[in-house]
């Protein structure tokens, strides 16, 4: 596989844009890594350790640092931002503030921004294909009628991951693309989580590129094939998931003891207790 994103040295301060007496400063430090095209990679670390940091610099949410983030061998400085978001779509770690009187239909064809011009002042049909081509996708025909205000925040999340689609247009090739998600199972049921990993699980087999920032640590081991582990700001470890989710890493960086078991195909871990420090 071809490499479609790469960090070379990058650094990070977000002292650079507030005052260090009202925020103790962080930063990310030297990260050095190579993202292949179909790659479904799973970001891990403790709270505070830089995982959403990092999916916001590759997203552009972030700017300002130091070093190279190149996609498909070109500086993401230099690429047009609309041009950008047509291959790299971010979804925000909560739906929780998602609050409008829009319904879902007309707020997924807000993921077409990117690929309208500023003289279109109508949704084509071309744009309503596209997103009910993501509805689709993700299986939330019955709630398209509604209003956002109406759903629940597992039926939110579901939405904003097909808002995610509409933006990449998964009507046609996933290939060298890339869906970042950060968090995307917060306060959902366990349910809503195989759910949506189970849709991400398709894409990605049809050649999406995914990179996920997550803390349940059995569901990046079940589903990515590989895992980025930050520390304090820097990438400890990035190797396959099986490599980097074990129960040494677990022991040293998250300070827990556990055991890691395989049943039916699924690894599942039990925590046992905490490590004394």
């Amino acid at each position: 596989m071809s490499v479609i994103l790469e960090l070379d040295k990058v650094n990070f301060s977000y002292s650079k844009f507030i005052s260090p007496e009202d925020v103790k400063s962080f930063y990310l430090s030297n990260i050095k890594a190579e993202i292949s095209e179909g790659d479904f990679i799973s970001v891990i670390g403790k709270n505070g350790s830089g995982k959403s940091t990092l999916v916001k610099l590759i997203s552009r949410i972030l700017t300002g640092y130091s070093g190279n983030i190149l996609f498909k061998g070109k500086d993401i400085k230099g690429i047009n931002r609309k041009e950008y978001s047509r291959s790299v779509s971010y979804l925000p770690q909560t739906s929780a503030s998602l609050n409008s009187d829009f319904s879902v239909k007309e707020f997924l064809l807000l993921g077409r921004y990117s690929s309208r011009r500023f003289s279109d002042f109508r949704y084509s049909d071309e744009d309503r294909d596209i997103v009910s081509a993501s509805i689709a996708e993700t299986g939330i025909e019955k709630l398209a009628g509604k209003y956002i205000y109406e759903l629940s925040g597992g039926e939110r999340q579901k939405v904003l991951l097909t808002l995610g689609l509409v933006q990449l247009n998964t009507s046609g090739d996933l290939k060298g693309k890339i869906l970042i998600i950060d968090e995307p199972l917060t306060y959902l049921d366990v349910s809503y989580q195989i759910e949506i990993f189970s849709i991400l699980k398709k894409l990605h087999s049809r050649g999406l590129t995914i990179i996920i920032v997550i803390h349940d640590l059995a569901l990046a081991l079940n589903y990515s094939e590989k895992a980025i582990l930050m520390n304090d700001g820097i990438i400890a470890e990035y190797s396959g998931s099986g490599k980097v989710i074990t129960e040494a890493i677990l022991s040293e960086y998250f300070q827990v003891k556990s055991r890691i078991v395989s049943h039916e195909n699924n690894f599942l871990i039990n925590y046992s207790s905490q490590k004394n420090l």
